[in-house]
């Protein structure tokens, strides 16, 4: 099979054995996947990852040992935890201390023509949701992880920083949810997507502070210095920016102004699939172009220019 690989600091499509599932596993045949700045980043040095790249897809279950999901449009979750370690008996399966990871961490990703995923990480597509929109559960997901883990209120005032594919598709989570949503960014195209909503927008000179609650998406170092200078005394500053480079930053108006700083990283993804299902979010306006997988090399290049929202691999 052809998969589009990392290794020795290069990315190239290769020829692969075709994987074959084992008990508990299914095979997927590969339809739609989506290139996210975290694939961006690990071509740039970040986690040391080698093998096939990709965690947002979505396919048909093409072989089931078990025979029961055979046919069946799918998506996946991304964490395979151990299910033995401390955190994954404690329940916090996200930070189990030997995690595998689909296209990130110790496990082949979804660009490549066929994968397995464990029958536990399948999630069925409902016939609402197209193709295209699939390959967003996983980031609304991790929108939909930011109130799990934060207890947001809906009287909270909250900005989200950042006009990037994380960026809106956040802002849009956290809207369908019905929170009070406001949107910073550099681009009035990208901004225009989330305006229809009536989602309040800003660019940087046009913004300013006391905001509840900050959620950066900025992908940039200087994105916890712009939250800092945005969120009210005793706010909550929520991190889900991923960069390889190091932060030189005086953090002292954290503990002057009692504010709480929080990461957040990958969500459930039924709520995800229950949000997309119910509202007409206009997620596949994010979609900048489409490439074959042939093409993948390109495609990263294209992703990788400045204001490119999202590019998607097309895989048959």
């Amino acid at each position: 099979m052809k998969a589009l690989v990392f290794q020795d600091n290069q990315l190239q499509l290769i020829e692969k054995p075709r994987p074959v599932p084992v008990a508990d596993q299914v095979l997927i045949r590969v339809k739609w996947a989506g290139i996210c700045n975290t694939d961006l980043e690990i071509t740039r040095g970040y986690l040391g990852f080698n093998g096939v790249l990709g965690h947002e897809f979505m396919g048909i279950v093409h072989e089931d040992p078990a025979g029961q999901l055979q046919g069946q449009r799918v998506t996946g979750s991304i964490n395979l935890p151990c299910g033995s370690c401390d955190a994954c008996r404690q329940g916090r399966v996200n930070h189990c201390i030997k995690i595998k990871v689909i296209g990130i961490k110790a496990r082949d990703g979804a660009f490549a023509e066929y994968m397995t995923l464990p029958r536990a990480n399948i999630h069925r597509l409902p016939a609402e949701i197209s193709d295209q929109e699939a390959v967003f559960i996983e980031p609304l997901a991790a929108g939909i992880e930011i109130v799990e883990k934060n207890h947001l209120k809906p009287t909270d005032r909250i900005l989200v920083l950042g006009d990037g594919k994380l960026g809106l598709l956040t802002a849009l989570a956290l809207w369908a949810m019905g929170y009070h949503i406001h949107l910073a960014g550099k681009h009035q195209h990208k901004l225009k997507i989330v305006r229809q909503l009536e989602i309040p927008t800003f660019t940087a000179e046009t913004i300013s502070g006391n905001f509840d609650v900050v959620i950066d998406c900025t992908g940039s170092v200087s994105g916890l210095e712009m939250a800092l200078d945005l969120v009210r005394a005793e706010g909550k500053i929520i991190l889900k920016t991923t960069i390889t480079k190091p932060i030189a930053l005086d953090i002292s108006k954290a503990a002057v102004n009692e504010i709480t700083i929080s990461g957040s990283r990958c969500g459930p993804f039924e709520p995800a699939l229950r949000l997309l299902r119910r509202n007409k979010l206009p997620i596949t306006a994010l979609i900048d172009c489409v490439y074959p997988l042939e093409q993948g090399v390109k495609a990263f290049a294209r992703a990788s220019e400045k204001g490119v929202l999202k590019v998607l691999l097309k895989i048959f």
